[in-house]
Parts: C-alpha cells; sequence; structure tokens
C-alpha cells in the first residue's frame, strides 16, 4: 500500500518542479544587444553599439540646477559617459516629483538603440506587432524602457518614466488610459 502513496507523492513532486521551471521557460527575450552598461542610482542605462553618448547627454539637458532642485548633492562629473546615469536619475526625480509619486526603492532599465529600425525590430520581436511608428514604450514585465537615440529627449524619456513610476505605485496596475493621462501630463511638464 506504500508502493502507490509513494508513487504519487514523486509524481506531484516532479510536476511541481516542472511548473516552478515554466515562468523561466516564457521569460521575455528581447534581443537587444549592448556595449556599455551605465548603472545610475534609479536607471541602469543599456547603449547599443556605437552610440555617441556625449551627445545624448547634451539632449537631456540636464543642468546642476536641475540636480539640486532634485534633491541630489552636485557631484561634478563632466562630459564622462558614466554621467548619463546620474543625469537620469535626475530626470526620475524630476518626474516622480511631477507625479507626486516617490518610489526611492524603483529601479529601471532604460534601454537605448541606435535607430528606429532597431527600436521597431525589439517591438515585433516582444509583442509580434508594430510600433506604429511611436520612438520609445515601456515594458512592464520587463521594466524597461526602450528608446531610439533619435528621441532621446527629457520629454520622452520623461513619458516612459511615467509609465514605470505609476505601473509600480500601486499594487494593481493604473488603467493604461490613466496612465497615458498622466505621462502625458509630465511630457507636457518638461517641454514647458
Amino acid at each position: 500500500m506504500r508502493s502507490p502513496q509513494r508513487f504519487c507523492h514523486l509524481a506531484l513532486l516532479a510536476g511541481a518542479v516542472l511548473l516552478w521551471n515554466v515562468p523561466s521557460a516564457c521569460a521575455l527575450e528581447d534581443g537587444f544587444n549592448y556595449d556599455k552598461k551605465i548603472e545610475g542610482k534609479y536607471i541602469t542605462v543599456y547603449c547599443a553599439p556605437g552610440l555617441d553618448v556625449p551627445h545624448l547627454m547634451s539632449q537631456l539637458n540636464i543642468h546642476p540646477s536641475d540636480q539640486i532642485l532634485a534633491g541630489q548633492s552636485r557631484k561634478p562629473e563632466g562630459h564622462s559617459s558614466e554621467a548619463l546615469a546620474p543625469m537620469l536619475d535626475t530626470l526620475f526625480l524630476k518626474v516622480s516629483n511631477i507625479l507626486d509619486m516617490h518610489l526611492y526603492s524603483l529601479r529601471t532599465d532604460l534601454k537605448i538603440c541606435n535607430t528606429n529600425e532597431e527600436l521597431s525590430d525589439i517591438y515585433r520581436r516582444l509583442f509580434n506587432a508594430s510600433l506604429g511608428g511611436r520612438r520609445s514604450f515601456y515594458v512592464y514585465d520587463l521594466n524597461s524602457i526602450y528608446v531610439s537615440a533619435d528621441a532621446f529627449q527629457p520629454g520622452i524619456i520623461g513619458h516612459e518614466m511615467s509609465h514605470a513610476i505609476i505601473g509600480h505605485y500601486f499594487g494593481i496596475p493604473a488603467p493604461v488610459k490613466v496612465q497615458e493621462v498622466l505621462a502625458m501630463y509630465v511630457e507636457y511638464t518638461l517641454k514647458k
């Protein structure tokens, strides 16, 4: 009698082990290739090969006064590519202040593609759909922002950061239309 019970227990254990591994087998693969990783406090930046990081930093238009107003200490970083992540951290804090949603433990990835075509390929790989002319998007399941170098501007990146913040601020993510209205407000505010 113990033999059939033991077999049932072993079968249940084997089934549980197989089901435990299912999420990793279904993990999303974005196909993004990078040659530079720059870690900040809130944002980890992944740069596609050949990106002109100093040019991207100039497009962000983050000044020392922005860092001070965001509550960060001013550190002299010059134009080293390592200064990109702290600049994006400053933008993240500005977006948090605009939304009045502060998540100081949230860490988000920002993946910068060289072209809109590369960005479209990643979107197609992830969702099997067309990007539809957009130049950036956020994927909640990967907690990653994707943007093309052409669209690397504070308003666009702030818009996508808004989606990351809003998505993680509430226990249950807010409806997409509510998120989009708030993200558009942040983009508008950053462009003023």
